[in-house]
């Protein structure tokens, strides 16, 4: 991986790096944030989610993951650094492309980790690249995110129409990104919220490609892997946010149990949870992977969400 620009986000651990990778046939280049974590340690993967970046998805994960794991966050097609020069969006290319990652960087059957959009591509690639991983881990995702399955047909074509316009027009795009950027920040503020992301990782969503914002909206109203999950032979983890208003936890439920053998946990937060309530998110995520890790979910109930998980979840006091 080569050397990036310094930024404050590597800089609160000194063990995270970032920085472009050379890319491959496989794979284009891509911006990798990498925790080194203990010498021989097993590998996450973290995929993010929609109009995020690894940075804005994960940054205050990097030093709590990285005490035990080996830690890779790469940005996915359009979002973030130098989006814009990325191919077109879709699942199934960000899968081939987190494919060729996994090779370009020597990770050895890593556990994907999958948040929202990141988790359609985590299925994806267990689907298609199955015998690379070493566990799957979805997180606040589903098997089928439209509320509308009659609208479909209309998103797509319009999605390859907003697609081809914010092409046509970049400089319209990344003003419109800007205006719909701060618009959104705006409105958190007017609701008492706040961004708990470095100042950096927020930022950098100004340097995604608009283009492929719109497709992936498109190709995340048009996903339904729940044809074929229950043939997923990779072993999986699914962890609920079960206070979700944007996957509902009744769809995280629903996918959970399609997947032969999986184990669900569950998380007392909502979408956010990894950056909002990462004192509960992140011990329950750090448990599914050394479990997956171990073989521990072998002959698991799936689907079945662990009372035990919830409660740990709910009463952890110590985080990252």
């Amino acid at each position: 991986m080569s050397s990036g620009e310094a930024s404050a986000i590597g800089a609160a651990n000194a063990t995270t790096t970032w920085g472009w990778t050379a890319g491959n046939g496989s794979s284009p280049p891509t911006w990798v944030w990498e925790a080194t974590g203990p010498e021989g340690a097993p590998a996450l993967l973290l995929l993010h989610g929609w109009m995020a970046t690894a940075a804005l998805n994960w940054s205050g994960s990097f030093r709590f993951l990285g005490e035990r794991f080996r830690v890779v966050a790469p940005n996915l097609r359009g979002h973030g650094r130098a989006g814009t020069k990325s191919p077109p969006f879709s699942v199934e290319g960000c899968a081939d492309d987190v494919a060729g990652l996994i090779g370009e960087l020597g990770l050895q059957r890593p556990v994907v980790v999958g948040y929202s959009m990141g988790g359609a591509i985590a299925q994806v690639l267990a689907r298609r690249h199955g015998t690379l991983l070493g566990g799957v881990a979805l997180c606040a995702t589903a098997s089928n995110f439209s509320r509308r399955v009659s609208l479909r047909p209309a998103v797509r074509v319009a999605g390859k129409l907003g697609a081809r316009a914010a092409r046509t027009w970049p400089e319209a795009a990344a003003a419109f990104l800007k205006w719909r950027v701060q618009r959104h920040d705006s409105s958190l503020a007017q609701r008492g919220q706040r961004h708990h992301a470095q100042p950096e990782a927020l930022q950098e969503r100004l340097e995604s490609d608009l283009a492929a914002f719109i497709e992936a909206g498109a190709e995340l109203n048009g996903y339904d892997s729940s044809g074929w999950l229950t043939s997923l032979d990779v072993p999986a983890a699914v962890i609920v946010t079960s206070r979700d208003r944007v996957v509902e936890p009744r769809r995280q439920r629903f996918m959970a149990s399609l997947i032969p053998g999986a184990k669900s946990y569950e998380v007392d937060a909502g979408h956010d949870a990894v950056v909002a309530k990462p004192e509960l998110f992140l011990p329950v995520l750090v448990r599914a992977c050394s479990e997956l890790l171990a073989g521990g979910l072998d002959g698991g109930t799936a689907g079945g969400p662990s009372d035990s998980v919830t409660r740990r979840a709910a009463a952890s006091t110590s985080g990252p």
